[in-house]
């Protein structure tokens, strides 16, 4: 006998708490490498070069400093913005790349000559910039090798000048939208907030953060929607709710699967240090991809059940919280369940109770989920399951109800039908 059906009562009749989350607002990583030129024409590390950001198309300046092996790292950079990038070092001329977008380009080495250790101003870079183009090249007569420099800065200049046509019109736009999105979540204002983040989207499709705050409205406001369409007993709000969660998980989907391309474009050297604000911002991402397919999973929201497992194992397999990884497990056993693998949630659900067997979100899985065995070999240790789970669980949790009904179906399914007599009444006559 299956008792899948419960699940689907338990689904409809329970109402949401979603998780707090804030829109997020981003950085990215800066870094690169210094080297010196030697007499020889090799190149060696600098070690303390001082590397300076000024942001132009607002007034911010950030620093890093080289290490022994010439690594420079700044993990707080913001997401938009257009850099000119400044590098000093004892014994080396100072050398500056402009016209930098860093999200679109984090990783910038620095091939220094000898010179006095001297640092520049963004001033003096401005006035050096605005030189060349106004005929003049300076008071003293340059070497060879400073012409041969100049012209491949200038070049350079020529080229990031070009590529980056619309990037100062992006760096006014982006930052605006962002916080536009962000404070129209704040104020609860959703599709405002979607419609802030999609324009954001639209401007420019390689930043995470847009798909990721998307989502996390998406989810908000189908918890809202589905709570009062439950409330109401309104089946058609409650299936605009779900399609607000289904839209959530295929934004966290894109969130995860743009940083990662994103990421993957820095080529950044994985023994440096960025590598590690890199696993965090992706490992943020998978929890709010699980966090969004837990949802649709606990409202039977119609998911891709192969990629929800995958998503939720993947999670599970990175998260070092043993309170969260718990958590993802039961989301696990739903969604394996809700995909029709019966003995693989029940083994998801059995591994959490052998760790936790008080886990109310197992005990209530598992017991539906050997209700719904098909061989039928399971039911009687499915209702002592939900039994217990109705025993335990606090009054004002949904499933508790719907739990003690399930053990009182069960229980009359299991009785032993009455014996059938032997042999046959003989006929009269």
């Amino acid at each position: 006998m299956r008792f899948k059906n419960f699940y689907r009562l338990a689904v409809a009749a329970c109402l949401l708490a979603a998780s707090v989350v804030t829109a997020s607002a981003q950085v990215v990583t800066a870094s690169g490498k210094v080297t010196l030129k030697q007499a020889d024409g090799t190149t060696v590390p600098v070690k303390d070069a001082v590397v300076k950001f000024y942001r132009t198309d607002i007034k911010q300046e950030f620093n890093a400093k080289s290490d022994k092996g010439g690594r420079y790292v700044n993990a707080g950079i913001p997401l938009v913005g257009t850099f000119t990038i400044a590098v000093s070092a004892p014994g080396a001329r100072p050398d500056f790349i402009p016209n930098v977008k860093i999200s679109a380009r984090s990783e910038n080495d620095f091939v220094l000559v000898p010179g006095d250790g001297s640092a520049l101003t963004h001033d003096q870079i401005k006035q050096a910039m605005a030189a060349p183009r106004a005929g003049n090249t300076g008071g003293g007569e340059m070497s060879a090798e400073d012409k041969k420099k100049l012209a491949e800065q200038q070049a350079e200049i020529a080229r990031i000048t070009e590529q980056n046509k619309k990037v100062e019109e992006l760096n006014v736009k982006l930052p605006e939208i962002l916080k536009s999105g962000n404070d129209a979540f704040t104020a609860k204002n959703y599709d405002a907030a979607l419609g802030f983040y999609d324009q954001g989207i639209a401007a420019d499709p390689e930043q995470a953060v847009f798909y990721r705050n998307k989502a996390t409205v998406l989810r908000a406001r189908g918890v809202e929607r589905y709570n009062a369409a439950v409330k109401a007993k309104d089946t058609a709000a409650k299936e605009a709710a779900k399609e607000d969660f289904k839209a959530a998980t295929e934004a966290n989907e894109k969130a995860v699967s743009t940083y990662r391309e994103f990421t993957s474009k820095r080529q950044v050297n994985a023994a440096a240090t960025p590598g590690q604000p890199q696993q965090n911002d992706d490992l943020s991402n998978m929890e709010q991809r699980y966090e969004s397919y837990r949802i649709a999973l606990q409202t039977g929201t119609a998911v891709e059940t192969e990629t929800a497992t995958k998503a939720i194992q993947e999670y599970i397999n990175a998260e070092t919280d043993p309170a969260k990884k718990t958590k993802a497990q039961a989301s696990l056993g739903d969604a394996l369940f809700q995909g029709g693998k019966i003995d693989e949630s029940i083994a998801a659900y059995r591994q959490i109770l052998t760790q936790n067997p008080d886990n109310l979100d197992a005990i209530y899985g598992l017991g539906l989920a050997l209700a719904s065995d098909p061989t039928g070999e399971k039911t009687a240790e499915g209702r002592d399951m939900l039994e217990q789970f109705a025993q335990k669980a606090p009054a004002n949790d949904p499933r508790k109800q719907i739990a003690a009904e399930a053990v009182a179906d069960l229980k009359e399914a299991l009785k032993a039908k009455p014996a059938e007599k032997t042999g046959t009444k003989r006929r009269k006559g």
